[in-house]
């Protein structure tokens, strides 16, 4: 299990010529695709989720317009989703482009981008480890672990395997750079480590884990490295402040993003304060979660979306259990380091990499999340596979139940993948599995009922939004969905006060004051719409709908100067937004001004070139300049595409 030191050693060097070794590799390539594309097989029948996907892709107007000068500066320099990753936001411009606005495209690349990780991590493996078997197996293992379903299969997560495919690159070329001490590698692996902090800054730990790879199986620590030593010459003389010197680099750019994080973070609010959570609170699930973690590896049953951070501290016991495991497999790895390095390894890489995300500083309301793990488990993946490999080397009576073992255990995995990767079909799978497998989901359940609200189900959603309100009183997206339902059914004073209530917590809600500007409308209070509508533009000055809205009241108060200016704003805001050309097109016609209005209304037509009523308004405009016979002509395409949707309509 030794390196060769020779240079006909390292795969880049060999000669062209087939051999065994060579047809081993293609064997492996071939079965981590096809054993993660059994895995994933069903994921481009999947629908965008509700949950941050509207955000990141279908309702992101920068992202659905594509490419562009404007769009790749707002990448760079928008805080959006409390974030900054720009290559994240241009990833999914490319989709767009590609796929425009059907969500197959988009689950697709993010496979593509799941099975480039695993095999880069099969190569590096191999490529440091010289070990064939343990590496395809731990690639395996990243393949097909149920654990990464949320990474590949929620298409806001792309930033999981965008940041993944350069980290990994990163280490390639820093591999690279200790075997040929080429400074273009050092270069190349810093580039990479830029693109992969500007795809998820979680990566920010990757000079740590170049660190342990330092120590296993690099070598570079002059000490030995157990049966996977140093590829290179003995290396005594480099001690651990050379390393850390060379890391240099690495260490300020995470520094810088960081920085950069945190304040994307604030200004999206997205931080829970220390009056909120306490630092013990976070201790305590930080303890209890890496333990989950664990757990889930190697059981990985009852997986969901979301889980709840309860709102007591875990109990005693579960807290013992807890740290009893943590600083017991510490002390072994660090006790057996020299033995097992690769224990030693793999552990501080799992507890290294999850720092980030492991709530000290809290982000979300969650306790946990599987995507978190997406890097992390390679840690634990290679202590336990390097570790049995180890066994079945020194016992070869164990070899053949060792590898049926581990086929079993890939089978396994690769079902419980398939199955997981199912619930993620849309939101109403999502949530109804969540609410199986966890308690007091208020996430799970307001996701459902957004799904019922909108298909008409206003009763049923109305029932989830207060059992959401119930697990968590303090959310105003139930109680502002509550009021929409209201709304909907006809009852604009009844949702009035629902909004009203909401708007006494938080009176710069820009939904809320929409819908309750729209509320006042239906009762004819102009005034107080008006009210609603200008305190939500305050909020966003840019915001289509407000702008649509009030440009609309305005035109029923026959006030069109001012109709006029709001409506503008509103197509310079969304300059997709086929309805409020068609309000301007009528603000003309009211205002005398039929020849402009013609403009808007061939706009709005350009746009949606199937909606009867804008040739309907149309043809009035000629009437009014007196081209009765563009007029005509405008009324036949009209009812030929009523009569064409009343067809399609029939049962």
């Amino acid at each position: 299990m030794q390196h060769n030191d020779s240079p006909a050693y390292h795969p880049s060097m060999q000669g062209n010529r087939l051999h065994p070794g060579r047809v081993a590799i293609y064997l492996i390539v071939f079965l981590l695709v096809g054993s993660t594309l059994y895995a994933y097989w069903n994921v481009d029948r999947c629908d965008f989720i509700s949950l941050d996907d509207h955000q990141y892709v279908s309702k992101n107007y920068h992202v659905m317009s594509g490419f562009s000068g404007a769009n790749l500066l707002w990448a760079f320099t928008t805080f959006e989703a409390a974030n900054w990753h720009p290559l994240t936001w241009l990833s999914h411009a490319l989709d767009c482009r590609l796929y425009g606005n059907k969500p197959a495209g988009h689950h697709l690349t993010s496979l593509v981008l799941h099975i480039l990780n695993t095999l880069l991590l099969f190569f590096l493996l191999k490529s440091i480890t010289g070990s064939l078997l343990p590496s395809a197996f731990v690639a395996a293992l990243f393949g097909v672990h149920p654990l990464h379903v949320e990474s590949v299969a929620w298409v806001s997560e792309r930033k999981d395997v965008l940041s993944t495919l350069f980290m990994l690159l990163s280490l390639l070329c820093y591999s690279s750079f200790w075997f040929h001490k080429k400074r273009r590698f050092y270069a190349g692996a810093l580039v990479l480590f830029a693109f992969a902090l500007m795809s998820k800054p979680m990566v920010v730990t990757l000079p740590f884990v170049m660190l342990l790879l330092d120590y296993w199986p690099l070598g570079r620590f002059g000490a030995k490295a157990g049966p996977n030593q140093s590829l290179g010459e003995s290396t005594s003389h480099r001690n651990v402040l050379f390393l850390l010197a060379e890391k240099t680099p690495f260490f300020v750019l995470s520094a810088v993003s960081c920085i950069v994080t945190i304040l994307a973070q604030h200004a999206g609010d997205a931080i829970v304060k220390a009056d909120e959570l306490s630092f013990l609170h976070r201790l305590a699930n930080a303890g209890v979660s890496y333990a989950g973690y664990a757990e889930k590896m190697f059981w990985p049953a009852h997986l969901a979306f979301f889980y709840p951070l309860p709102a007591a501290l875990p109990s005693a016991f579960a807290l013992s259990v807890a740290c009893v495991f943590l600083v017991s497999v510490t002390g072994i790895a660090l006790v057996a380091r020299r033995k097992l390095p690769y224990v030693f390894v793999g552990w501080f890489w799992f507890l290294g990499t999850l720092v980030p995300a492991i709530g000290i500083v809290q982000v979300g309301s969650q306790a946990m999340a599987d995507r978190y793990t997406y890097v992390p488990l390679v840690g634990l993946f290679v202590a336990v596979t390097w570790l049995v490999y180890d066994f079945s080397v020194r016992h070869r009576s164990l070899r053949l139940p060792a590898v049926i073992c581990s086929v079993i255990v890939l089978a396994i995995l690769s079902l419980q993948t398939r199955a997981q990767a199912g619930y993620w079909k849309d939101d109403l799978a999502l949530s109804n599995h969540a609410l199986r497998v966890t308690q007091d989901n208020f996430l799970a359940y307001g996701i459902k009922g957004n799904f019922l609200l909108d298909r008409k189900s206003y009763a049923e959603a109305a029932y989830c939004f207060q059992k959401s309100l119930s697990f968590r009183p303090t959310q105003t997206s139930p109680r502002l969905n509550i009021g929409l339902i209201l709304l909907r059914q006809g009852r604009p004073r009844e949702a009035i006060a629902a909004f009203c209530q909401l708007l006494a917590q938080d009176s710069t809600s820009t939904l809320a004051n929409l819908d309750c500007g729209n509320a006042y409308g239906m009762i004819g209070d102009t005034q107080s719409a008006i009210r609603c509508f200008k305190r939500a533009l305050a909020k966003e000055p840019r915001f289509p709908a407000a702008l649509h809205n009030l440009g609309a009241t305005y035109a029923a108060m026959k006030d069109y100067q001012d109709c006029r200016r709001y409506l503008l704003e509103a197509v310079r805001a969304n300059p997709d937004d086929a309805e409020s050309y068609l309000e301007l097109g009528d603000c003309c016609c009211y205002d005398s001004a039929a020849q402009e209005a013609i403009g808007w209304y061939m706009k709005s037509i350009t746009i949606v070139p199937g909606y009867a009523d804008a040739h309907r308004r149309l043809a009035k405009a000629y009437r009014l300049l007196g081209r009765q016979d563009l007029a005509d002509k405008q009324l036949t395409v009209a009812d030929s595409l009523s009569a064409l949707e009343s067809k399609t309509q029939k049962p």
